[in-house]
């Protein structure tokens, strides 16, 4: 699409809207990347609102002059989907960071699009109620998590961020403000634009407030960690866990590999070090005798595939705060080990997990490259790092691109997707129509126009848009 670049005129028409210490002309470097660098560009003109009707005003006066506009909060994404690629405007959801409301006995949560995650959680430290989804980004904004559907590693038993949202407040493209759902359970009332919108990327809409549901807090929380001679058996033995009627909140995987990593860059000891494969599983409920059980019944079933050590850990145990902040970094921990590094985060059911690692293996010696892995084993999301190591970055760009063709095409053949929760961006979305077929992302492309017919909302991420140039009208490939 041919967009237009902020003019003088436009700089003076968009200050009478955003006052001048929370106006940024020219940008700064802040805003030309997400966590991983992956791709630099830097938006004309950055603005942060602090209410519903700014970002209203912002949109209605970028979409009558057909400028784009991408939405931020605290810059965390990996894919790309908060950079200004057509540059124009970003709308910088920092300041929009207030609780609006705690309402305990609807069991919800309304809060700003700019509130962290961090921010929800000491908010609710001395309430006997929680906000579950736990990415292990705990700055992240919750409207970048809702923009791309998070999960995190409570998804076993609670669900991703979808399920953990009420309701939500958003800024149509011509600045038109909705109200999605509020605060009841069910909802029958015709077509759900609250889902539709949650997990789109900033593609459809400007989320500004969200209603969140709330859980009791869990009296026991216990978490087991477990070490296999392999990373095979630790595999098999997730769906073992399932069939034995257990529900934990969370199954994670990691090898030694990972935790070595994770020593040198922390300058800690990992509490267990005895395997090559490892499980992290987490247990919460109301008794302790209960949770106990479920903790005895996982014993029995690793022991079936020869665990090596079992060390149960509750909340308040020191090993179970250094065992967590281990799988929280282990990300940054292999950031440290190469000159760059990018990611898939892919997602298959849990059967099929070790014959996926298996294909990873033989990516990485086909392309000899590293590409060292970890995840959430209870859902089936693999978070797989590509390290640049001593590659040029023109040869590194060769590889990742077959590296990335290979996974999907793995992902696809196990019955799997492309994300899991990462999402598409801009980084992933020239493998969308190849991995979903044109006839899917038609059908995008349709409902991208109902909402934004000038497509002016965080363009260039997701999928290629089958548009006409001249008429915005869908066409077929």
């Amino acid at each position: 699409m041919n967009y237009s670049r902020v003019s003088d005129l436009d700089i003076e028409a968009l200050r009478k809207i955003i006052p001048a210490e929370r106006f940024f002309y020219p940008t700064t470097k802040h805003y030309d990347h997400d966590q991983f660098n992956y791709k630099k560009s830097a938006p004309d003109v950055a603005v942060q609102p602090v209410s519903n009707d700014e970002v209203s005003a912002v949109m209605k006066y970028a979409n009558g002059h057909q400028i784009p506009v991408t939405v931020r909060g605290n810059a965390t994404g990996l894919m790309g989907a908060n950079i200004s690629v057509d540059h124009g405007i970003a709308i910088d959801m920092i300041k929009m960071n207030k609780v609006l409301e705690y309402d305990p006995d609807s069991l919800t949560m309304t809060v700003q699009a700019g509130v962290r995650i961090r921010d929800i959680d000491e908010y609710l430290a001395d309430q006997p109620f929680i906000y579950v989804p736990s990415p292990a980004m705990k700055w992240a904004a919750i409207g970048g998590n809702l923009n791309t559907n998070a999960g995190g590693m409570k998804a076993v038993k609670y669900g991703t961020t979808r399920e953990h949202v009420r309701g939500l407040t958003a800024i149509l493209a011509d600045g038109t403000q909705i109200h999605c759902s509020h605060k009841t359970v069910k909802n029958s009332s015709g077509y759900d634009i609250k889902d539709l919108i949650i997990g789109s990327e900033g593609t459809l809409a400007v989320v500004t407030e969200v209603v969140l549901r709330l859980i009791p807090r869990p009296r026991v929380e216990k978490t087991m960690l477990l070490s296999f001679p392999d990373i095979e058996r630790a595999i098999s033995c997730v769906p073992k866990i399932f069939a034995a009627g257990l529900t934990p909140t969370s199954v994670e995987y990691f090898s030694e590999e990972d935790v070595d990593k994770w020593e040198e860059y922390s300058v800690k000891k990992f509490p267990v070090k005895d395997g090559s494969g490892y499980l992290m599983i987490g247990f919460d409920g109301n008794d302790d005798k209960l949770v106990d059980g479920e903790l005895a019944e996982v014993v029995n079933v690793a022991n079936e595939n020869d665990v090596s050590n079992t060390l149960v850990l509750t909340a308040d145990d020191p090993n179970s705060q250094a065992v967590w902040d281990a799988r929280s970094e282990f990300e940054t921990a292999i950031q440290q080990t190469t000159t760059k590094m990018d990611e898939a985060d892919i997602v298959v059911p849990i059967n099929k997990i070790p014959l996926v690692l298996k294909e990873v293996r033989k990516i990485s010696e086909k392309e000899n490259v590293r590409l060292p892995n970890f995840g959430h084993a209870g859902d089936g999301n693999l978070h797989i790092y590509i390290c640049c190591d001593d590659y040029s970055d023109d040869e590194f760009a060769v590889k990742k691109d077959h590296v990335f063709k290979a996974l999907y095409q793995v992902a696809k053949d196990s019955d799997g997707e492309m994300s899991g929760e990462h999402g598409i961006g801009f980084a992933r979305k020239d493998y969308f129509e190849d991995f979903y077929g044109s006839d899917y992302v038609e059908l995008m492309s349709r409902i991208k126009l109902a909402f934004d017919p000038n497509l002016i909302l965080n363009p260039d991420k997701i999928f290629p848009l089958h548009v006409s140039k001249q008429e915005n009208e869908v066409v077929k490939n």
